[in-house]
């Protein structure tokens, strides 16, 4: 039995990822599923994407019109 997870419907990720761009995006998740089954990121690197997540959250917030 598969136990990992499938791509998410093109309904359901329909207001982010536009109908022609989904077979790409469909493809990149498997591959990505596959990546992070054979060779997880490390604490080091979740760490340097959240600490940018949150640096884009705060640029968004000071430069968002009032």
């Amino acid at each position: 039995m598969n136990n990992e997870p499938t791509c998410p419907p093109a309904a359901e990720v329909g207001q982010v990822v536009s109908e022609p761009a989904y077979s790409a995006f469909a493809a990149g998740w498997c591959a990505g599923m596959h990546q992070r089954t054979t060779q997880p990121a490390s604490q080091d690197v979740i760490e340097q994407i959240a600490t940018m997540l949150d640096a884009a959250s705060v640029a968004d917030a000071l430069t968002r019109p009032e």
